[in-house]
C-alpha cells in the first residue's frame, strides 16, 4: 500500500515521519494553512528525507509563475493540485513540468462517484479523492463514506484521503482496495505537528492490511 504523509512543517517532523519510510510526504504551499511552508523551509525539509521518499508539492489555485519558481527551488518529485482552477491549459502546464502530478477531486453528498473518474487524457498520474469540507482545501479530517469508491473504475491509481486515521484506515483499504492512502491530521498532535505514536499505530494498520 502506497502511503503519503502530508503537511510536514519542520525538519524534526520530517525525521519522525522518515523513520516509518512512507512512499511520499506532502509539502503544502498554501499560506492560509497551519501546515504552510515556504520554499526555503520545504528545501530544508526535503534535505533531511531519504531520496526514496517522494517529495510532493501541494498547491491550491496558485499563480503559475510561483508554481514554477517553487518547483525550481525545491527538489519536488510530484505535484498535487487542489482548487477550481484546473483548466485544460493548466493540466498541460503541469504535465510539461516533467514530474507526475495528482489531480484532486472532492466527493459531496448525493454525488455519483463515477463522475469523479478522470478522463485518461487529463495527463494526471494519480487521482486523489477526499470528502468535501467547508473549512478549506484539503481533507480537514472530514470523514466520508470511503466505500463509495469501491466500484468506481479509474484509469490511474486511486488515493484515498480525508479523515483517515489508525481507527478507520484498515476498513477503508479493505472496502476500496485503493492504490494508496494520504493522511495528515490523523497522525498529528496539533496542526502541522506529527505524532510518533499516531504514526506508529497508522502504519501498523497499513501493515495489517498488507
Amino acid at each position: 500500500m502506497w502511503v503519503k504523509i502530508c503537511g510536514i512543517t519542520s525538519e524534526k517532523d520530517a525525521e519522525i515521519v522518515g523513520a516509518f519510510s512512507p512512499d511520499a510526504v506532502g509539502l503544502m504551499f498554501y499560506p492560509p494553512s497551519p501546515r504552510h511552508v515556504t520554499g526555503e523551509m520545504a528545501r530544508s525539509i526535503a534535505g533531511v528525507l531519504p531520496d526514496r521518499i517522494r517529495k510532493v508539492g501541494v498547491f491550491v489555485d496558485m499563480e503559475w509563475a510561483e508554481v514554477e519558481r517553487l518547483a525550481g527551488k525545491v527538489p519536488l518529485d510530484m505535484i498535487q493540485w487542489h482548487g477550481e482552477s484546473l483548466t485544460d491549459e493548466l493540466k498541460t502546464k503541469l504535465s510539461h513540468l516533467g514530474i507526475p502530478w495528482i489531480e484532486v477531486k472532492k466527493i459531496t453528498s448525493g454525488m455519483v462517484p463515477s463522475s469523479l473518474c478522470l478522463n485518461p487524457s487529463s495527463g494526471a498520474s494519480y487521482l486523489l479523492v477526499e470528502g468535501a469540507s467547508p473549512k478549506s482545501p484539503g481533507g480537514n479530517a472530514h470523514v466520508w463514506d470511503y466505500s463509495l469508491m469501491r466500484e468506481v473504475p479509474c484509469p490511474v491509481p486511486l488515493i484515498l484521503s480525508g479523515g483517515l486515521n489508525d481507527g478507520n484506515v484498515y476498513d477503508a483499504m479493505v472496502a476500496v482496495r485503493p492504490f494508496g492512502v494520504d493522511v495528515s491530521s490523523g497522525v498529528e498532535i496539533s496542526p502541522g505537528k506529527k505524532s510518533y505514536d499516531r504514526l506508529s499505530r497508522f502504519f501498523s494498520e497499513v501493515k495489517r492490511y498488507g
